[in-house]
């Protein structure tokens, strides 16, 4: 029992030589739950539905929970117009004596507050109405038709694109950031940093080596989502593995500057909390459309949120190259920062 007792004594004492280490025991829980208290605790979705050719009673029924826009008439109305940039979320129109809904349909909880809303005010009607008028709306069947996938997608489909980025982008980061202090711990780095090589060109090094891994894991974590799990994938595949290559390339220039900063692989797993974490709960698992604002502001100021977007513009609604370039842009814009960052810190450990 002297021996546990010494041994956990020990261990006590590292942590007190290591106050880094207590912060991020206290802070990370406390910050990653007030995280999720916020994006949690945010008010539910109202959705925005154009409507085309509604009653006056109908439209007033609808903006109880919906903010509702007029656009056009009739047959003048083109769905794919009206949703197709996305700040609309449902197009409602008169069918004869039914309601049709054509819903954006990439993100699930704004097609889920849609039909929501449009139900709730067709049953509002339906119990404010006198039994001897005649009146369309309260009796009508609702005809939903999806711009963007079908009702046979569930709600891992939707998420499933956000998924595959964050798996990728997590994967590679450890990878990298341990392998490389496991080669300082070897001793390997010290030689590597002692001899001629350039503080870019070993960066650059370490980028081509995992990059090709990062590549074949991209290629495998692909075909079994496609195939094997059968994720949805309206666009064209090689878009989606030049944006999952992106982010691991993004994910794995991270990883050397982290390693670069830490000492230990337990300071790489904190910092993993501490960097990967936050980006994760914003990135698009959780709909931060009635989060704070400055909650939004920051989810696009991580690499994860535009690697996601674009992941959802390919893979749910079908865009080319021209509808995600911003995305990937950004994502390669994060590459060469955190390259750059990376080759100054090991030029740091070169000239110590």
């Amino acid at each position: 029992m002297h021996n546990a007792t010494a041994l956990a004594k020990r261990i006590l004492q590292q942590f007190r030589h290591d106050p880094r280490t207590i912060v991020m025991l206290v802070v990370a829980p406390v910050f990653i739950m007030w995280l999720l208290s916020i994006i949690l605790g945010a008010p539910g979705y109202k959705p925005t539905i154009a409507v085309v050719g509604l009653p006056d009673q109908m439209v007033t029924a609808l903006e109880t929970n919906a903010t509702v826009v007029q656009v056009g008439t009739g047959a003048s109305v083109d769905p794919a117009g009206v949703l197709s940039d996305r700040s609309i979320d449902a197009l409602v129109a008169m069918d004869g004596a039914d309601l049709q809904i054509t819903v954006e349909g990439s993100n699930a909880t704004h097609n889920r507050a849609s039909v929501s809303a449009v139900q709730q005010a067709v049953a509002t009607l339906s119990q404010t109405a006198q039994p001897d008028t005649q009146q369309g709306p309260p009796q009508a069947k609702l005809d939903i038709s999806f711009l963007h996938g079908s009702s046979e997608w569930s709600s891992f489909d939707f998420f499933g694109p956000i998924f595959i980025g964050v798996f990728v982008f997590m994967f590679v980061f450890i990878t990298s950031g341990m392998s490389l202090v496991t080669e300082r711990t070897g001793g390997t780095m010290e030689r590597l940093l002692v001899s001629p090589i350039k503080a870019w060109q070993l960066v650059a090094g370490y980028c081509i080596g995992f990059g090709v891994a990062a590549v074949i894991q991209s290629v495998l974590v692909l075909a079994a989502s496609i195939w094997l799990l059968k994720f949805p994938n309206e666009g064209q595949t090689w878009l989606v593995v030049v944006i999952t290559f992106s982010m691991a390339l993004v994910s794995m220039a991270l990883g050397l500057l982290v390693s670069a900063l830490a000492r230990t692989a337990f300071q790489v797993i904190q910092l993993m909390i501490l960097l990967l974490v936050p980006q994760i709960l914003v990135s698009g698992i959780f709909d931060l459309s009635t989060a704070p604002r400055w909650m939004q502001i920051l989810s696009q100021c991580f690499p994860i949120t535009h690697g996601a977007n674009a992941m959802r513009g390919v893979m749910l609604r079908g865009d080319g190259f021209g509808g995600i370039a911003l995305d990937l842009g950004i994502v390669w814009a994060f590459f060469i920062v955190l390259f750059g960052l990376a080759t100054l810190s090991f030029a740091r450990r070169q000239t110590r």
